[in-house]
């Protein structure tokens, strides 16, 4: 994740990163910013999803770092599964 991208979005918390990966199969990353102030990034890593009947996967590997992307990714669920209950972050 680039440093510029980091420093304009939400960081998630340890608990946070910990219960997404959880929730969503994912592991839990921690990195250390590339910037001066050498702060801690929580964040998830998601393995890369097949789509049913094609050869090419839907992604290859997802990082999930920012609350941000966690909710754009909740949002994505709606439409693959619109029963499944949501994360509240």
């Amino acid at each position: 994740m680039a440093v510029n991208t980091m420093s304009r979005t939400t960081r998630l918390s340890e608990a946070q990163a910990r219960a997404l990966a959880d929730w969503w199969g994912g592991s839990l990353q921690q990195i250390i910013g590339l910037d001066q102030t050498g702060e801690t990034w929580y964040g998830v890593v998601l393995p890369g999803t097949a789509r049913e009947n094609q050869e090419m996967p839907l992604f290859q590997e997802l990082a999930v770092f920012s609350l941000e992307e966690a909710r754009s990714l909740e949002k994505l669920r709606d439409v693959n599964n619109p029963n499944s209950p949501d994360w509240v972050g």
